[in-house]
């Protein structure tokens, strides 16, 4: 099976890589993978087939004292291969786009882009900066912090008219941590005295933007102040000529429309259009940053989004194995039984949740948790069975289905019980990278916790179920 999976990975891997020759154009890996997905699932069929010709387990066959784990083991790598050959070509499209593009080349451009247009339509640029006015006034706390909150001891009203020497038209109040950020991103700020700011907001000088195009890279993108203070504070008329020729270079090399929306030309005959509508509309900016965006989704994807692939493969190819494994070491009956008992369980969950909207999250993992401790109860009773009966075989199947989920269910509903604590008597809640922590850890914990019993206490359940005599 491994030997057929690799010999498809590579034609795979070999004919996305041609196939995606073009990084610029919108990416079309999710309906490669779902190909990919149907393919993989009828090897997974025709696997199936030659898996369950014959069963050791069920002929009562000699077995080792790990051979429960090993088999659970080569489960999950073969079907965790099928399930590796469906991220092909996403992978493939984040290879080719970091071979045809460099991180800072993407960034270089955009900065050369930005400037370029605003030279040579600097006659429709607004050169006047905004401004605001603050002052700090002091309040009291009124709410719980987390670990992310800032004390609330002051707020800052913000005021539109510049003037010191004007009275104050208070419109709104923000916190010290928005005080904070405004200070870290603007784009100038003069300090009267320690409670009143006034701040400049230069125009926007960025026609061509991408998000987190400058994540990995050491050159970073201009901002707007940086244009102005660059290249419009004290202009000097450009050579046209030349600009305008690099322009069509970067129209050649980035530009690409939009297949659902055309947004070039919308506004190309409006005279009331605002100067960078017109300003995108004449040098074909809207297309070139769509080619841009393109281009940083598929060079980045992996980067930001692996720990959601790595979760999920991983989850994919342990349901799959989970239900291998029980499908091997229980009787066909008792295995579809065990899956109708698991549908009747959520719609009896979904029902009460329904009547008790209030606390859903708490309720909800409260009832999995007893689920798991009724099922633990019917498997270990099995080791007192004098005839199989198939209650059991559903308790053990679900047990052994609900165990590397278990340590998840309780960090959740701790995690659902103590926020509404903590919201209720404005106590700490938990951090975002903490529970994600928590997560990690718990999904850590179920894997080994799966791995650990499998050999010493399921393997010896299910031997002894299914070798009592029928009731």
């Amino acid at each position: 099976m491994l030997y057929f999976t690799a010999a498809f990975a590579l034609l795979l891997t070999m004919f996305c890589y041609f196939a995606f020759f073009d990084a610029k154009q919108y990416s079309h890996a999710g309906s490669w993978a779902t190909f990919v997905a149907l393919l993989a699932f009828v090897g997974f069929v025709f696997w199936l087939i030659f898996l369950l010709r014959f069963n050791v387990f069920k002929r009562y066959g000699n077995w080792s004292a790990i051979d429960g784990l090993k088999d659970f083991g080569l489960y999950f790598i073969s079907i965790g291969a099928m399930v590796a050959v469906c991220f092909i070509p996403s992978a493939v499209e984040t290879f080719r786009a970091n071979q045809q593009f460099g991180n800072e080349e993407i960034v270089k451009d955009i900065n050369e882009l930005n400037i370029n247009a605003s030279r040579l339509e600097y006659g429709l640029l607004p050169l006047q900066w905004k401004t605001d006015t603050c002052r700090v006034v002091e309040k009291e706390n009124t709410m719980a912090p987390s670990d992310n909150d800032v004390t609330y001891d002051t707020v800052v009203r913000v005021v539109p008219e510049p003037a010191p020497y004007v009275e104050f038209n208070y419109q709104h109040t923000i916190d010290t941590a928005e005080l904070n950020n405004r200070l870290a991103g603007a784009d100038s700020v003069l300090k009267i005295n320690d409670s009143l700011y006034i701040f400049y907001e230069c125009p926007d000088y960025r026609f061509v933007s991408s998000y987190s195009a400058d994540d990995y890279s050491a050159l970073k993108l201009m901002s707007s102040a940086a244009i102005y203070n660059g290249y419009l504070k004290y202009y000097q008329k450009p050579e046209r000529n030349n600009l305008l020729k690099r322009m069509e270079e970067f129209k050649t090399k980035y530009a690409v429309s939009d297949p659902y929306y055309e947004s070039e030309g919308y506004y190309t005959n409006n005279e009331n259009a605002s100067y960078d509508v017109k300003i995108r509309n004449k040098y074909s900016l809207g297309k070139i940053r769509n080619g841009i965006d393109n281009i940083v989704r598929k060079k980045y994807a992996w980067k930001k989004d692996w720990p959601i692939y790595l979760r999920v493969f991983y989850y994919a190819a342990l349901l799959l194995t989970l239900l291998i494994f029980i499908f091997r070491h229980t009787t066909v009956k008792t295995f579809f039984l065990s899956i109708l008992t698991a549908v009747l369980l959520s719609i009896i969950s979904g029902l009460i949740l329904v009547f008790n909207y209030e606390d859903e999250p708490s309720t909800l993992f409260s009832f999995m948790i007893l689920y798991y401790a009724v099922f633990a109860i019917l498997a270990l009773l099995i080791f007192k069975i004098e005839t199989r009966k198939a209650i059991q075989g559903i308790g053990l199947n679900l047990f052994l289905f609900m165990t590397p989920f278990t340590p998840l269910i309780f960090v959740t509903l701790i995690w659902a019980r103590r926020y509404r604590y903590a919201y209720n008597i404005n106590e700490e809640r938990i951090s975002a990278e903490r529970l994600s922590l928590y997560y990690l850890i718990a999904e850590i914990a179920g894997s080994v916790i799966l791995l650990i019993l499998i050999q010493p206490l399921f393997k010896k359940l299910y031997r002894k179920w299914y070798s009592a005599p029928e009731e």
